[in-house]
């Protein structure tokens, strides 16, 4: 009698302690296998008329992370714990020659499976190696840990209401030429927890990634857009495309595709033309 009440307090105390999970993952379509990625603070639903799309020649597997768009957060090392979560789903399910396709914060995880041998190519879009230097072409590891601070407290110190309207004009002037999938992405992020977005964001900020980019040897797709050096420093789409072949030179086998129509979200702005360059790009 001792023993099985010492048991049941054990089972007990196991299923009250349980972690929730780094992500949770949901499986749609057949054919060769694809990991979608969301930006920082967005659920699944970001890609769903890409996935609807891929899926019909795609098995297209679709991240939400913890903490994101109302989801149950971790505890810590966001970044950590979503990058282990990944690899060992890949691991567990035995894919095999995987595209991961990662927006912003989503390819700046991408970029660090690279080299999981589960993982046959890479699709990062609006992607940065050393965000830092977008910020600053000279930055230092000590300029970007300063950005990464001030990012933390500017994610942390609004109200809930005005977080939530700051999201929204970031929506309108940088996410998308949509106002009504700007408000959408601002209530996604809105629901999101504050600790775990603005800790993963402060991560990607004063994170280096350039030494790992001579070891990745899987093509790589860098997806960009020049909307706003051609709307507003009226730059050719050219300086566009060395600016980024600057960011990613070491990386040996990549391909850079920019447009000059779409914000951030192109996928929400020019979805033909993403769905396209996705598509040849996966079935090269």
């Amino acid at each position: 009698m001792k023993y099985t009440l010492l048991f049941l307090l054990t089972l007990t105390t196991t299923i009250v302690v349980a972690q929730t999970p780094a992500a949770q993952i949901t499986v749609t379509g057949k054919g060769k296998p694809v990991l979608f990625i969301p930006h920082i603070g967005c659920p699944p639903e970001m890609w769903k008329d890409v996935v609807k799309e891929l899926a019909k020649r795609n098995t297209c597997h679709t991240v939400s992370l913890a903490g994101f768009a109302g989801s149950a957060p971790i505890d810590s090392a966001y970044t950590r714990q979503y990058i282990s979560f990944l690899q060992q789903y890949m691991q567990s399910k035995k894919l095999k020659e995987i595209t991961v396709v990662g927006m912003n914060y989503g390819g700046f995880l991408a970029l660090q499976l690279a080299q999981h041998p589960s993982v046959g190519k890479l699709v990062v879009i609006d992607t940065y190696p050393f965000l830092a230097q977008v910020l600053n072409p000279k930055a230092t590891l000590q300029d970007a840990q300063t950005y990464a601070t001030q990012m933390k407290a500017g994610y942390l110190s609004p109200s809930d209401k005005d977080f939530e309207a700051i999201v929204y004009e970031n929506g309108k002037a940088m996410i998308t030429n949509d106002t009504i999938k700007a408000k959408t992405y601002a209530q996604w992020v809105a629901l999101s927890d504050r600790k775990t977005i603005a800790t993963a964001l402060a991560d990607q900020m004063a994170a280096d990634l350039r030494p790992i980019l001579p070891s990745i040897k899987v093509p790589v797709l860098i997806i960009g857009t020049w909307y706003f050096g051609k709307t507003y420093k009226k730059m050719p789409i050219e300086e566009g495309s060395r600016m980024h072949e600057e960011f990613y030179r070491t990386l040996p086998n990549h391909t850079i595709r920019l447009t000059e129509t779409a914000k951030d979200f192109i996928h929400w702005d020019d979805p033909e033309w993403f769905v396209n360059e996705l598509k040849s790009f996966i079935t090269k």
